[in-house]
């Protein structure tokens, strides 16, 4: 018997990286013994567009309907048994407060998971969150990692440029920690490459630190996976994440990596990074200073890099999902 599985997106929209994930889970998925569709949702997450997608959301006929984040609240009309939901990250209850952060929390937690059998989440900091802001049962929640997009791999690496680095920073909205990263980069030599769109401000900061930079955005994959190869250091000092898909993506183009020693990020990237405090400036420059001066150090965290990766191969996070679907499918018989 083949199941029919159907992922649920959210409107299309310039941040993709969730719908890239789902897209390569779905590649390494068995072909004997499942067909995938993808359908997104027809309005943005916006209050009117929320209301019309409840309202008239029309789903293709599938054995599993699995929401694949960011549009849980659809799952208030799908079949409870048949359902499945992926939450990556609580972040906006961190950054909405008052009676929205009240209204967002009951649809996109606490409704669904007090309604769903089956939901999983991309790292056990999204787990503990769940189980901290909402009453769901601890037993439905799975974690499934991140699968590393096949694209990013390297079997050669430009050499690293100690003299003039270019470190480059992936993502520039608030959890990103960009102002912080630009004060530790005051008075290094180094180029900073900025992919995301900048706001007024940070521009503002860019240029009274005198930082020498680059800012680029919209790019694909073959324009991202450039950025990885041409770089010298990957920066990524959130101040919270669901997961941290540029720290593996960077050990896969061997690419030294600095990260913030929180979860998920520090387990994410595991002995292959340098770990800073991502509220003090001063840990960030010291491990950026670190990598650029310290050879020997640089080259151990790149082949710990690239020995974490094999973890977030797509066939290995592919299979712990048909092990869930298996069990919904069970669960219907």
């Amino acid at each position: 018997m083949i199941t029919k599985l159907l992922f649920i997106e959210r409107k299309s929209s310039a941040a993709v990286s969730i719908e890239k994930v789902f897209k390569q889970v779905a590649k390494s998925l068995s072909k004997e013994k499942y067909t995938v569709d993808f359908q997104q949702l027809e309005y943005s997450n916006d209050v009117f567009g929320t209301i019309k997608n409840l309202f008239l959301f029309r789903r293709l006929k599938a054995d599993i309907y699995h929401v694949t984040g960011h549009v849980h609240y659809i799952c208030l009309i799908l079949p409870r048994d048949k359902t499945i939901l992926t939450i990556h990250d609580v972040g906006i209850l961190h950054i909405r407060s008052g009676l929205r952060r009240f209204i967002l929390k009951k649809l996109l937690f606490d409704l669904p998971v007090k309604k769903l059998k089956f939901i999983t989440v991309v790292s056990e900091a999204t787990k503990r969150d769940i189980l901290q802001y909402t009453n769901c049962l601890e037993e439905k929640i799975r974690v499934i990692e991140n699968p590393l997009q096949e694209q990013f791999y390297a079997t050669t690496k430009k050499a690293f440029d100690k003299n003039f680095p270019i470190i480059l920073q992936i993502g520039t909205t608030a959890n990103k920690n960009l102002p912080r990263l630009i004060e530790a980069i005051e008075g290094i030599h180094c180029q900073l490459t900025i992919v995301g769109e900048l706001d007024v401000e940070t521009a503002n900061l860019l240029k009274a630190k005198k930082v020498i930079y680059k800012n680029k955005f919209r790019l694909n994959d073959e324009e991202i996976k450039r950025e990885y190869a041409n770089a010298d250091i990957l920066t990524f000092c959130s101040t919270f994440e669901g997961f941290g898909l540029p720290i593996i993506e960077a050990q896969a183009m061997l690419t030294p990596v600095v990260t913030s020693n929180i979860s998920p990020l520090k387990e994410v990237a595991g002995a292959g990074a340098a770990l800073a405090e991502p509220e003090n400036p001063d840990s960030i420059k010291n491990c950026i200073l670190r990598i650029i001066s310290d050879e020997v150090y640089r080259r151990e965290i790149v082949t710990s890099g690239v020995e974490n990766v094999k973890r977030y191969k797509s066939k290995n996070i592919a299979a712990s999902y048909e092990n869930l679907y298996r069990e919904v499918i069970s669960g219907l018989d």
